[in-house]
């Protein structure tokens, strides 16, 4: 029977054998990750889409969709962090932590007026959705609300920071 406080120590050579495995483990999946790039498709004559851009272009119905055509390669964007592509009726704004997302309309020009994904509300987390007479989209730190008000008149606000 053991003793309750023994601890079982792993020798060196057991400690050596686990770091070589996790240095093999990595040094494959940066191998993976780098060999091979995504293949990118030009749509409309003009611009290439690519990756995870891609695909949700696809979801909503390529050129013929929402979004019309590509009017940018992908750009990475000044937050360092993420990536975009613009369409003739809105952006994809991609990044490791929200997924690829659109954002277009008066929901777009609110959050790039507090700084697209730069500033405090983050990147875009899903697509528009309405609920009642709004609509709304989720962002990494707040929901964008946008109402139609009577006489063609609009209001656009969002809930406070959820990120502080």
């Amino acid at each position: 029977m053991r003793h309750p406080r023994a601890v079982a120590r792993p020798t060196v050579r057991g400690r050596f054998a686990a770091a070589s495995g996790l240095l093999a483990l990595l040094a494959s999946v940066s191998v993976a990750g780098a060999a091979a790039p995504a293949q990118a498709t030009t749509y409309c004559g003009t611009h290439e889409v690519v990756g995870e851009i891609e695909q949700r272009y696809l979801k909503m119905g390529g050129p013929g969709g929402a979004l019309g055509c590509p009017l940018t390669d992908e750009l990475a964007n000044p937050d360092g962090f993420g990536r975009r592509t613009q369409f003739e009726h809105g952006t994809i704004y991609w990044s490791a932590r929200s997924g690829a997302w659109p954002v277009w309309g008066a929901i777009g020009d609110y959050w790039c007026n507090q700084g697209c994904e730069a500033g405090w509300a983050g990147y875009p987390t899903g697509y528009e959705y309405r609920v009642g007479d709004e609509t709304r989209q989720n962002f990494q730190c707040t929901v964008i609300h946008f109402q139609a008000l009577a006489g063609g008149a609009t209001k656009t606000w969002s809930d406070p920071d959820t990120c502080v």
